[in-house]
């Protein structure tokens, strides 16, 4: 199973945290850009400060931005996924995320429902919640923690998110760290995002930040709209869970029970996707949805409104688009609309120190290269991570690639279609392809999304729940104050904000 802080979703290592102050430096290689450095946080701030403010970065020059074509792996890689969930097996004990993510990328089909097992079967909807948190590995920040030490934390733990605590011997939280607060800090420090909050305290804040000096991880986590701190018991059920995370709920705690607000676990989208995609085939009744194409299930309808960021355009202005936008990843695409890659928030860690200061001012069709390369995926080593599918993958396919991929969303691209060769005349050789074009290189013309939201909104309707709304949260957000941030609510709570909501609309 993978580390979700006791279910926060696992994130690639990195080092220590540096704010790093673009350079004029050429871009260098994948690999001399992820070299280690010493530069401190301290050290390095107040150089981000100057040189860094919007004014100065000036537009890419136009270049080549074309990635290499997919590398293989023997006779199979992430882009031959199949909705093959792990076998049933009587218990419910929890596998590794490494054999669940090889089960998603190597399974060649998607075997029929053995009745032999029937005794095993089970509705999904009534599985507790304390079976999907491990609350021997939940990690906890203190809210005074230096951002940097928080940030580290994070590093160690393989986490993407971290609940704060007010105090180590306080079980109770009321909201959390993460990589995109970490993105909005950075661009705070940089000049280019202000503090919503202007108490005295919040502005010295900023002012530490922008000077070198360090501050707390509880303003940092304050910095953004944030969905309100949602704590369910765990003798709930994964249809509860469900309704909560398909309403566009990013995470929320999982605790002791109505006489204690201990928690216990944090539950996040990812990890309750995994979960379904684990157990899939004692969830007999989820066959027939599994099977079924995007396509008719209303997820890859054309949208002209996908957020995408130029492989062209800076690194940097892919951070801001992130922040401004509040979503957690972008598709990069070429000036044809043709899918390049994938920069997610949780790359903000690649440009954390002053050696990766011009990384900033990268285009993104560069910066892919170096993502890759940190994933440790250059030279064929690895399968080439697949971020799309097309309008006819099945629903469970999809699935299984955000299981392998540790995505948030997945672009539907509509595929090439090849044009016809001409025939070769009788007695001369066909022409010989001598390694991938760049022309090659795009993965198909952008046409939509499918986020985890679409993914458990789906369920929840399949469930019965026909007035799921998957765009929820995301009105809710826009609506919050920074003093959101910090608040709690309990699952009667958010029924009623969603009852509220319905009433507005």
């Amino acid at each position: 199973m993978d580390k979700e802080n006791a279910s926060v979703e696992k994130a690639p290592t990195t080092p220590s945290l540096a704010v790093p102050a673009p350079s004029q430096a050429s871009p260098q290689s994948p690999q001399a850009a992820l070299s280690p450095s010493n530069s401190s946080i301290q050290a390095t701030f107040a150089r981000a400060r100057k040189g860094s403010h919007a004014s100065q970065m000036e537009r890419p020059n136009n270049r080549d931005f074309a990635i290499p074509a997919s590398p293989t792996v023997g006779e199979s890689s992430i882009a031959e996924l199949v909705t093959a969930p792990p076998a049933v097996t009587p218990s419910r004990s929890r596998s590794s995320s490494a054999a669940s993510n090889n089960q998603a990328a190597m399974s060649p089909v998607f075997p029929a429902y053995d009745d032999s097992n029937a005794k095993h079967y089970r509705r999904w909807e009534d599985d507790r919640l304390d079976l999907m948190v491990q609350p021997d590995k939940l990690v906890f920040v203190e809210g005074d923690t230096p951002v940097e030490k928080a940030f580290d934390k994070l590093v160690e733990n393989h986490f993407t998110s971290l609940p704060v605590r007010t105090a180590p011997e306080h079980k109770s939280v009321s909201h959390s760290f993460d990589y995109a607060d970490l993105n909005a800090y950075l661009l705070l420090v940089m000049g280019y995002v202000d503090a919503a909050d202007t108490t005295p305290e919040a502005l010295e804040n900023v002012k530490k930040a922008r000077s070198g000096q360090p501050v707390p991880v509880n303003f940092v986590a304050g910095l953004g709209a944030k969905d309100p701190f949602i704590c369910v018991p765990r003798d709930s059920t994964l249809a509860t869970a469900v309704e909560i995370l398909g309403s566009g709920v990013h995470r929320f705690a999982v605790t002791e029970g109505p006489a204690s607000d201990a928690v216990i676990g944090i539950l996040s989208q990812r990890r309750t996707v995994r979960y379904i995609w684990e157990n899939g085939r004692l969830f007999k009744t989820l066959e027939p949805l599994f099977q079924t194409p995007l396509t008719d299930l209303g997820l890859a309808q054309p949208n002209p409104n996908v957020l995408t960021i130029g492989g062209d355009e800076y690194v940097i202005a892919a951070l801001r688009k992130m922040n401004a936008q509040n979503v957690s990843s972008l598709a990069v695409v070429d000036a044809s609309n043709n899918l390049l890659g994938n920069i997610s928030v949780v790359d903000v860690r690649l440009v954390s120190k002053s050696s990766q200061s011009h990384l900033l001012k990268a285009t993104c069709a560069h910066f892919l290269s170096v993502i890759l390369n940190a994933r440790g995926l250059e030279d064929g080593k690895d399968s080439f991570p697949v971020f799309h599918v097309t309008p006819q993958t099945s629903y469970g396919r999809t699935i299984a690639k955000m299981v392998a991929t540790n995505a948030h969303r997945l672009w539907v691209v509509q595929p090439d279609v090849p044009s016809p060769q001409p025939s070769t005349p009788s007695g001369q050789p066909a022409s010989k392809t001598h390694g991938p074009s760049h022309h090659a290189a795009h993965n198909g013309k952008l046409i939509g999304v499918v986020s985890l939201t679409d993914i458990l909104n789906v369920l929840g309707r399949h469930a019965g729940n026909s007035d799921l709304d998957p765009h929820f949260a995301r009105r809710n957000r826009r609506r919050s104050s920074s003093s959101s941030v910090r608040s709690r609510s309990s699952y009667e709570q958010f029924r009623r904000s969603i009852s509220i909501d319905r009433g507005q609309r």
